[in-house]
């Protein structure tokens, strides 16, 4: 056995492959088969199905790997039900759909052995595999998550990632379908652990589609819902600075009628005054709590690199 294949065969030991699934019969096995040409293990390859209605758990089984019905609904409760069965100290997470292409998984795992903590498959759409709709949505929600969290992803919905087990059982699973991609960039980041992205490729997918435009609405609530645990702060002071709306509205009714029709509205003045003034300081305090997130990120950071120089000079 080469060396180049013995730390093949070491990599694919160390990694557990789950795939969430429902109602993907058309391309579940071409999925699979891909991962096993791969030469991992069917030991090491964990379907986790939403109570399919159709074939695809009677695939899956029929290639060998193992097949478990998920507790709960939804793609968060998919990857909380992984969390018990895993066993390797690095996961990696593909849909059923054939859009990832399990070739990616070497590397995405790699990066994890290097001493990364969460490593994202950056998608790069094949041909007209994602709509531009959904591509501008995909940016649109990556920066809103960017901004609130401190952090640059380009691609932090991405459904192929790699990350280290452990950080499973540390979730809170506040996310009930889509968004836990989000929160589990969150919970990486605001713990000031390592994150990268990788290039991948992003096929057209095998089967109906089961994402919509409704999903990348209720994906943005959940992340303004984890900001109140990881950014309370600036949920609180961005809620206040919604004042400063009324507030400039008020005061130009009450400017309105005083400078054309002469007419003092004294109680309404001091309330447009006391809104405006509110939300303006709100708004200047929800800007810094946003540097205040990204300086405790890097204090995170560096106090981890610190941890870890330490540990290597034992």
């Amino acid at each position: 056995m080469t060396v180049e294949n013995r730390d093949t065969k070491y990599l694919y030991d160390q990694i557990t492959v789950v795939i969430p699934t429902l109602n993907e019969e058309e391309a579940i096995g071409p999925v699979i088969d891909e991962i096993l040409s791969l030469g991992i293990p069917k030991s090491n390859i964990l379907v986790v199905d939403g109570r399919s209605t159709d074939r695809t758990r009677e695939i899956a089984e029929g290639k060998g790997v193992r097949v478990v019905l998920q507790e709960g609904k939804g793609k968060a409760d998919a990857i909380k039900t992984a969390a018990k069965y895993v066993a390797t100290p690095i996961v990696v997470f593909m849909d059923g759909d054939y859009t990832y292409p399990a070739g990616h998984i070497p590397e995405l795992a790699g990066k994890v052995l290097e001493g990364y903590d969460l490593v994202i498959g950056q998608r790069n759409p094949v041909g007209s595999a994602q709509k531009p709709v959904f591509s501008f949505g995909n940016r649109v929600l990556s920066r809103m998550f960017n901004l609130l969290y401190g952090v640059n992803v380009r691609d932090v919905l991405s459904g192929m990632y790699a990350l280290r087990s452990d950080i499973l059982h540390e979730l809170s699973f506040q996310s009930r379908g889509f968004g836990i991609e989000s929160e589990i960039v969150a919970h990486v980041a605001s713990t000031g652990g390592r994150i990268t992205e990788v290039p991948i490729k992003y096929r057209e997918r095998l089967g109906r589609k089961k994402l919509g435009v409704k999903h990348g609405f209720h994906i943005l609530v959940d992340m303004v819902k984890l900001a109140w645990s990881y950014n309370p702060s600036f949920l609180i002071f961005a809620l206040g600075a919604l004042l400063l709306l009324p507030g400039l509205v008020l005061d130009f009714y009450v400017g309105y009628h005083y400078v054309f029709h002469e007419v003092r509205y004294y109680v309404k003045g001091l309330i447009g005054v006391a809104l405006t003034t509110t939300g303006v300081i709100s708004l200047a305090l929800t800007l810094m709590t946003l540097y205040l997130k990204r300086m405790e990120i890097r204090l995170l950071k560096h106090l981890r690199q610190c941890r870890e120089q330490l540990r290597k000079g034992c």
